[in-house]
């Protein structure tokens, strides 16, 4: 996982680039986001890998799925990825493509991880002290995870913060195990 991530940094950095160019942010964003989507399905995936399948008809089949959505210069963008043999890694990128996106618009988007559902003021509490530690617009994304027993575990890009009562309980058995 993490060397699709290094394999889509040049390639997601080089689609925001032009979509920022072409004012077309929201338009990439949505082409991406469908690409991924079709590059992730099981039958999509073995016609990709498929030897038999030249790099031309491959690209021809991609837009005609695609349509309207895909731009000329998404069409071109998908003509690099199918040449380089990265369409595999087209999740990653859309994933990298957004996060470019929401830098730019000064937005983090904060995955919430708790035992039970948050109501909308603990909610509001947490993106308002976000807000004040990212010094951005903070996005909230609820997650129920009943193994966390309680507290919270808050994911903002790669930054973790845990303050769950299984997250301190693990600190607390690494102490005991280091004395």
């Amino acid at each position: 996982m993490q060397e699709n991530r290094t394999l889509a940094r040049p390639y997601a950095q080089a689609a925001f680039e032009r979509a920022r160019e072409e004012g077309g942010l929201a338009a990439w964003s949505e082409a991406l986001a469908f690409l991924s989507a079709v590059v992730a399905d099981p039958d999509m995936r073995r016609v990709i890998s498929d030897p038999r399948i030249g790099r031309q008809r491959l690209q021809e089949l991609l837009f005609n799925l695609g349509g309207a959505r895909f731009s000329p210069s998404f069409q071109n963008f998908i003509k690099v990825l199918t040449a380089a043999r990265r369409l595999g890694i087209s999740t990653a990128i859309a994933r990298l493509f957004e996060q470019h996106r929401a830098d730019a618009v000064n937005v983090a988007h904060a995955e919430i991880a708790t035992a039970y559902a948050l109501d909308a003021a603990e909610e509001a509490r947490i993106g308002n002290a976000m807000q004040k530690r990212l010094g951005k617009q903070v996005l909230i994304k609820q997650r129920i995870d009943h193994s966390l027993i309680g507290g919270a575990v808050v994911r903002v890009g790669d930054t973790v913060y845990d303050v769950s009562l299984k997250g301190g309980l693990n600190q607390l058995a690494n102490l005991f195990n280091w004395k």
